[in-house]
């Protein structure tokens, strides 16, 4: 199923949220396969910790955290960390090499994690009125600039899977949620300062396995975290619980 496009209906839909219904796809994925690097439309350009890649047409996992979810100090030693492996790079202060990625991806991704499950910080979207804030600001461009396919929105964390329509660029989206929601929440609470951090972890399906494997990280994520019953989650597609 490499370097394909599938259509993606919205056939047994399941909300666990107040949301309203979402606008049909009309839009096929395409999955560009597992060999991403040599696709010559891919869009490649630094992070704080991991480089974030774009490409027309696919669907993204991405991933946003509350700014208080991982101490300072800690996200200075990971960004040394970072500092030192590109420094041995062979393309030096440049793109990390594939190999450097898988490195990062590694060290990276894992820690965070750890992070985010254990409950650390504020963790202020666990309030209801903050968590409507974010799904409201999730669901206002449905249709229009992207198309979900899943989300849930975690105590100090979002996690959405969706696909970019038309012109509108991943950037520009997380952009747009970001800012939204902290200018609301902000005002909300009537607190002022950072909400999110700057950087956030964005992943690329590849594949159709790839994808139904995502939808249900994003979906499970509560209950891996300890958390059941959970309301602030919603997917397009069910029964994919069989795709490891």
């Amino acid at each position: 199923m490499d370097g394909q496009t599938f259509p993606i209906g919205d056939s047994d839909q399941r909300r666990d949220s107040e949301s309203q219904d979402s606008t049909h796809n009309s839009t096929p994925i395409y999955f560009p396969g597992k060999d991403l690097y040599q696709n010559e439309n891919l869009l490649i350009y630094p992070g704080n910790l991991l480089p974030h890649w774009e490409l027309n047409l696919i669907a993204y996992h991405v991933c946003f955290r509350l700014d208080d979810v991982i101490p300072a100090s800690v996200r200075m030693q990971w960004q040394e960390e970072r500092k030192r492996i590109l420094e041995k790079s062979p393309n030096g202060d440049k793109m990390p090499t594939k190999e450097e990625v898988k490195r990062f991806q590694y060290l990276y991704s894992e820690k965070i994690e750890k992070y985010l499950d254990s409950g650390y910080g504020s963790c202020i979207l666990r309030e209801d009125n903050v968590a409507t804030i974010v799904r409201n600001s999730l669901e206002f461009y449905e249709g229009k600039k992207y198309f979900l396919h899943a989300w849930c929105i975690m105590p100090n964390h979002v996690h959405v899977v969706f696909q970019a329509l038309g012109t509108h660029t991943l950037s520009e989206i997380l952009h747009g949620w970001k800012s939204f929601t902290s200018h609301a929440i902000n005002n909300l609470l009537n607190r002022k300062g950072k909400l999110w951090q700057d950087d956030s972890y964005n992943h690329i399906i590849r594949t159709l396995r790839e994808y139904y494997y995502h939808i249900k990280y994003v979906w499970d994520n509560p209950e891996n975290a300890g958390f059941h019953e959970w309301k602030w989650r919603w997917k397009r597609l069910a029964g994919n619980d069989d795709v490891k």
